[in-house]
Formats: C-alpha cells, sequence, structure tokens
C-alpha cells in the first residue's frame, strides 16, 4: 500500500468498527499504530509472541511476508576488547550491524593447518556461561563456540568463545522493520514546532515488508487503536502491552 491508501484505509476500518464514535487521530497517531503493529507482527512471525511459538521458517506465507527483512552479514575482522569474561578460552569479539532485531543462522571459521574449518555457534546466557565454563567437560570444544552479547558505547558487539581461534563470524538475521510514516511530520504545520519521530524517523514512508502482509498490519493498527480508545480497562491495557515485552 502507499502511505495515501494506508491513511485512508485506516480510517475507513477504525469509523466503520468504531460507528464514528472513536475520535479522530491524526497522522502521527496513525504511524505510530501502524509501526507497532508492524513490529508486533514481525515478533509473532518469529516466534517469539505467539503461542505455539513457531517461527517463520514455519510457513512459505511467513518467509514471504518477511523476506525483505531477512539480511546477511560477515564479519572478518574481530574487535580488541579488553573486557573478555574469561583467560582459559579464545574470546574474540566481533561487530554486527545496529539493526539486528534476530540472528537466525550463526557460524564461524577457525583455521587448521592449510584448512578452514565451519564451527557451529550457539547463544549462550551468563548464568549458564559461568556455570559451564570451568567444567572441562562442558567447555566449547572445535565443533561449537559459544556467543554472547554485548554492547559497547552503542556499538552492537558479541563475543565469541571457543577452543579456537574463530577469525569469521558468519551471520544471516532478521533486521529490524522500518517505521511506517504518513506525513513529514517536520513540514507538516499540524506538527510543527513539536519534534516528533516515528523511531527516529520524520519523513513520509510506507511499509518496507511485502504487499502481502500490509492488510495484516493495518487491520492490527486499527485494533489497538481501538483499544487505547474504546476499551481502555486496565486489563486490556496490559494484555495489549505484554504484546510488546
Amino acid at each position: 500500500m502507499s502511505i495515501r491508501e494506508f491513511a485512508d484505509q485506516f480510517d475507513i476500518l477504525y469509523n466503520n468498527i468504531s460507528s464514528n464514535a472513536a475520535p479522530n487521530l491524526d497522522l502521527f497517531e496513525k504511524s505510530s499504530y501502524l509501526t507497532k503493529a508492524q513490529l508486533e507482527l514481525v515478533k509473532e512471525y518469529n516466534g517469539i509472541l505467539n503461542k505455539y511459538q513457531e517461527g517463520f521458517d514455519g510457513s512459505d506465507k511467513r518467509r514471504t511476508d518477511l523476506k525483505e527483512l531477512i539480511v546477511d552479514h560477515k564479519s572478518l575482522v574481530f574487535s580488541v576488547n579488553t573486557n573478555r569474561l574469561t583467560n582459559d578460552l579464545n574470546s574474540k569479539f566481533f561487530n554486527i550491524p545496529s539493526d539486528v532485531f534476530l540472528i537466525k543462522y550463526e557460524k564461524g571459521r577457525f583455521t587448521q593447518g592449510a584448512c578452514s574449518i565451519e564451527i557451529d555457534i550457539v547463544p549462550i546466557a551468563l548464568d549458564e556461561f559461568n556455570t559451564k565454563k570451568n567444567n572441562p567437560f562442558k567447555k566449547p570444544d572445535k565443533t561449537v563456540a559459544w556467543r554472547l552479547d554485548f554492547n559497547s558505547t552503542g556499538n552492537n558487539k558479541v563475543e565469541i568463545v571457543s577452543s579456537e581461534t574463530i577469525t569469521e563470524y558468519h551471520i544471516r538475521y532478521i533486521k529490524y522493520p522500518e517505521p511506517i510514516v504518513l506525513t513529514n511530520l517536520q513540514l507538516d504545520p499540524q506538527f510543527s514546532g513539536m519534534n516528533l519521530s516515528i523511531d527516529g524517523v520524520t519523513t513520509p514512508q510506507t511499509c518496507k515488508l511485502n504487499q502481502e502482509i500490509h492488510s495484516e498490519i493495518l487491520d492490527r493498527a486499527v485494533e489497538l487503536a481501538l483499544r487505547d480508545y474504546r476499551e481502555n480497562t486496565l486489563s486490556n491495557k496490559i494484555q495489549t502491552n505484554n504484546r510488546n515485552n
């Protein structure tokens, strides 16, 4: 859908369902609801919010809807960092893109003689790391490395812990979806001087995902708006907010 179509269809659905009884929404409010609805659906498609914990690989439709969010990235140079958590194992920090939302695939490589060997990488929580790091039977070996998430002065990094010296970190990930913005929030006279933005974006842009999911985003956005304005009870607000945790 175009920006105009999103705005017009939002009004039609919103007014029809509410029988024109709900307060009118401006373009900033509509943009906020559409962006929030988009993120909710991406989370559900990746098993974060849906009760069956089914990821986006669970159906052809999900793969089609979210294909624009799939990014491939290789880090060949590791970052120097003195905050490593262990001196007994090889620990390397790799920079990752700032738009990483969910890593779906990750591998590492190390060199042994003239061979470049691929190794599985698995995420590990800090408490699990603390439990396993001193156990010789649970430490990573030549078949697997651990990934610890890390953030340093605004730069996204991961710490890869292995028995080997990892020289390449390869991921395929789901990136954060770009916001849906229905008007220029800097130039629109209605919002002059308010310094408004949607996820840092002020210029108009429509949904970047496949057209197949646009109607679902629209329906969810109207649902969220109606929960706020028509059914603004404590229980409904808690239910809505919990979907975004």
